[in-house]
């Protein structure tokens, strides 16, 4: 009795099976081959400027958006920009501008 789950078929003195209908190459080798370009889009976008210690992202709002992120501009590294771990936007303080006033 042959087992129904194993995919080879015998014909004559051929075998058909995922190693000869692919070349000796297993189907799933393509899987990685679309690469994105989207951190190159996200970088493009301009860094923006919040007067607050704090910025709120929400990825645009609604039900295109991601869920409310606060991100903490106030940090060790002054004016340094903040990202949002969702979408990618950049945030800074204004120039001038101390959190606490």
């Amino acid at each position: 009795m042959t087992n129904p789950k194993i995919v080879t078929a015998t014909h004559g003195p051929q075998t058909a099976s995922f190693a000869t209908i692919y070349d000796h190459q297993t189907p799933f080798e393509d899987i990685n081959r679309h690469r994105s370009d989207a951190e190159q889009r996200i970088a493009k976008v301009p860094i923006v400027e919040v007067a607050s210690g704090v910025a709120v992202c929400d990825g645009g709002g609604g039900a295109l958006g991601h869920p409310v992120e606060y991100i903490q501009l106030d940090t060790r590294k002054h004016n340094s920009p903040q990202t949002c771990k969702y979408c990618g936007v950049r945030y800074k303080m204004k120039e001038g501008y101390h959190a606490g006033h």
